[in-house]
């Protein structure tokens, strides 16, 4: 028999989801979501452009809003969720990432390849 666990949801519409807009979310749509996701109790919520912290650029598509702001105006709507975010070394950096928590995401997710491992370290260690 399997053992009961403790299942922790980590929303992650609100970055993922901005690939299949062009990473055109506004602070208008990321306010509405973020606050039927903390209403709802979702632990986590990740915002963040589709390719993470500093994937604004022309090769991985530019956001229509500073991807700051998105995380600030969800910051702004939650009391019971966590903002999250992601960042891929070599996309983002240690300034992305202590910029995001000054303005108050509280996690992160440091998605990397094992090849890559060696300067992930600095995100991790920063995390």
């Amino acid at each position: 028999m399997a053992e009961n666990v403790d299942v922790i949801i980590t929303e992650v519409a609100l970055r993922d989801g901005s690939h299949a807009v062009a990473h055109q979310f506004t602070v208008e749509q990321v306010t509405a979501v973020a606050r039927a996701l903390n209403d709802a109790k979702v632990p986590y919520i990740e915002v963040s452009h589709g390719d993470g912290l500093g994937g604004s650029t022309l090769q991985y598509g530019l956001s229509k809003v500073n991807q700051f702001e998105l995380i600030k105006a969800a910051v702004d709507v939650c009391d019971y969720s966590k903002i999250s975010v992601l960042l891929l070394p070599g996309i983002g950096t240690v300034e992305d990432l202590e910029k995001a928590h000054t303005i108050g995401a509280n996690m992160v997710r440091v998605a990397t390849h094992v090849t890559e491992a060696d300067i992930s370290k600095q995100h991790i260690e920063n995390a």
